[in-house]
């Protein structure tokens, strides 16, 4: 889920800066220090879109720089257990498909993509049920449900998803499924 989080802070600006809009220094210096970081309780930090610096700063003994209250708006990306999402597949393994879900790819193992038993075709870098010759493969639409959330140390979540569930999968699957039930 993508958020728009309001945040204060204290900004540190160093001497090179004086003399320039304080608000404009302000925003590089915070999209140096938060944007593409993951901020714990927040989520991934996309952009910083604006900052509204106090005119008048404090100095610290033995720092040239000036520390001045800050407020600003974070759009951020935070994924939500259940969550359902739409994406593109980018890459396609003999253990399941990667699906680019805005700023992270997420995760379906090839057990939670369908109830048909999937082949992988090496050479065509698809996915292939037995039973239902249905076909996944790199640039399909899908809907999927988000199932784990792992987050640490920093890094980009890892998220896994499932595609199991009724009204999720290949955009074009839940089509045909929509419109055989509407006979």
């Amino acid at each position: 889920m993508f958020k728009l989080i309001r945040a204060k802070g204290i900004v540190r600006i160093p001497p090179d800066y004086f003399g320039q809009p304080i608000d404009d220094v302000a925003i590089q210096i915070l999209r140096q220090e938060y944007q593409e970081k993951v901020l714990k309780d927040i989520g991934l930090v996309l952009a910083i879109l604006n900052a509204k610096a106090s005119e008048e700063g404090y100095i610290v003994f033995g720092d040239g720089a000036t520390y001045h209250e800050v407020e600003f708006n974070m759009l951020v990306y935070s994924p939500i257990m259940h969550e359902v999402v739409e994406g593109e597949v980018n890459q396609v393994d003999n253990y399941g498909i990667y699906v680019n879900i805005g700023p992270v790819d997420g995760l379906v193992h090839i057990s939670q993509i369908t109830d048909d038993n999937l082949k992988f075709d090496q050479n065509r870098g698809i996915l292939i049920g037995e039973r239902s010759k249905k076909v996944i493969q790199k640039g399909d639409r899908v809907r999927a449900r988000i199932i784990s959330i792992s987050v640490g140390g920093g890094r980009m979540p890892r998220i896994a998803l499932t595609m199991k569930q009724p009204f999720l999968g290949k955009l074009e699957w839940i089509n045909q499924e929509l419109s055989r039930a509407s006979k």
